[in-house]
């Protein structure tokens, strides 16, 4: 097992992964370690770069440090948060207008919004978050998945 943090980067052979803090709720850091106990991944692969958001929210420097990347792909929460939610122990993440504007200033060759579906209490409507990207960010490119499909992306200038 290899352990990394934030702005941490490993490799093993072809596959080069780096930790990016995430704000679950909010960004919390243990201070006797120095390390954050939230992070998604920039994977990059043969010439393929991946942002997996994992659980999280916009915090400040979050944008400027993922633009050291030009994504092919990005993975974003859009279940949002709310207080009802936050009460009953349940931590939110990115609603799907912060997702969709965090797409639209990284501008990855694809979008893939997730968290959503699994739990009643705790998801949102993907048709949402890809309508506020047609009407805001129309040049972007989204994809929805299905639960259980297998989806292929081939490397190419224009995926």
């Amino acid at each position: 097992m290899i352990g990394i943090n934030d702005g941490i980067t490993t490799e093993i052979d072809d596959i080069k992964i780096t930790g990016i803090a995430a704000a679950h709720e909010f960004l919390d850091i243990d201070i006797k370690s120095g390390r954050y106990p939230y992070l998604g991944f920039i994977v990059e692969y043969k010439g393929l770069k991946f942002y997996h958001a994992g659980y999280t929210c916009l915090y400040e420097g979050m944008i400027s440090k993922l633009k050291k990347w030009e994504l092919d792909i990005a993975f974003l929460p859009i279940n949002g948060r709310d207080a009802k939610r936050l009460k009953t122990g349940c931590i939110g993440n990115m609603t799907y207008q912060e997702a969709a504007d965090l797409s639209g200033a990284l501008k990855p060759k694809i979008t893939i919004p997730g968290h959503y579906g699994m739990f009643n209490h705790n998801t949102e409507d993907p048709e949402l978050f890809t309508e506020y990207m047609s009407v805001k960010y129309p040049e972007q490119r989204v994809h929805v998945c299905s639960p259980g499909k297998r989806y292929i992306f081939k490397i190419s200038n224009n995926l």
